[in-house]
């Protein structure tokens, strides 16, 4: 049995064998899209945000995540999961064969990708599929399906796909309460483990690199520290 609250740095399968049936209260996941990406317009060639991510060409990866998922969750609850349009028939299938899709969130950014300048507009959303393991109600006003946030950047960017804290902070708090266990597999720079822990709930999460498992738990220490001198 895995402790709540804790980041391992395992693969996502290997670890979801140790989560039992019926467990999780809500997933909040932001797994690799499919598309073997890495950016290749910084001028640092040797940054780590040019290295493609892993397991990004793996379809039998998502598939299998997927299955696990729907044997972890709870019944009547919700997930989030973030993918690109480039593989949306893909990630809609996989989830379709287990839960209700509830919605295609659209996440407008406040920039635009790259992509092929001259045969290409440029890109200005992801999508958030909301699924249902069941039928699982949220948490105060109905909002739409367009959701505006601005993507990390700069220092505070720790991860070369890292999702904004407001956003999951929206995830989280419409779809669970204090207490409740979060999930995500593929945990990054800890965004989701970071939101929870704030928002007074608990978090299992796996990440394969384990330097982004440093990142987060020190972003986690940060939490930590800020009670410590707030009592």
């Amino acid at each position: 049995m895995l402790e709540l609250n804790k980041i391992y740095n395992i693969d996502c399968l290997d670890g979801m064998k140790q989560i039992p049936n019926n467990y999780i209260d809500l997933v909040v996941t932001d797994p690799p899209y499919l598309i073997s990406y890495k950016t290749k317009h910084r001028k640092d060639k040797n940054h780590d945000f040019c290295s493609e991510i892993k397991n990004d060409n793996n379809p039998k990866l998502i598939s299998l995540y997927i299955y696990e998922l729907n044997r972890i969750m709870k019944n009547n609850t919700a997930g989030y999961m973030f993918c690109s349009f480039d593989k949306i028939n893909f990630f809609k299938q996989e989830l379709e064969k287990y839960f209700n899709i509830k919605n295609m969130i659209i996440w407008v950014k406040n920039n635009w990708t790259a992509g092929d300048l001259y045969a290409q507009f440029g890109k200005q959303y992801e999508i958030i599929l909301l699924f249902n393991k069941g039928r699982k109600k949220f948490n105060g006003k109905r909002i739409t399906d367009i959701w505006n946030f601005n993507r990390k950047v700069g220092e505070y960017q720790y991860h070369q796909n890292q999702k904004p804290e407001d956003l999951i902070r929206q995830c989280i708090e419409k779809h669970s309460d204090e207490k409740d266990i979060i999930f995500d597999g593929f945990m990054g720079s800890g965004t989701t483990a970071f939101i929870a822990k704030q928002l007074n709930r608990n978090f299992i999460g796996f990440e394969l690199e384990k330097k982004y498992v440093y990142i987060a738990n020190k972003r986690l220490q940060q939490i930590n520290l800020k009670d410590f001198f707030t009592k």
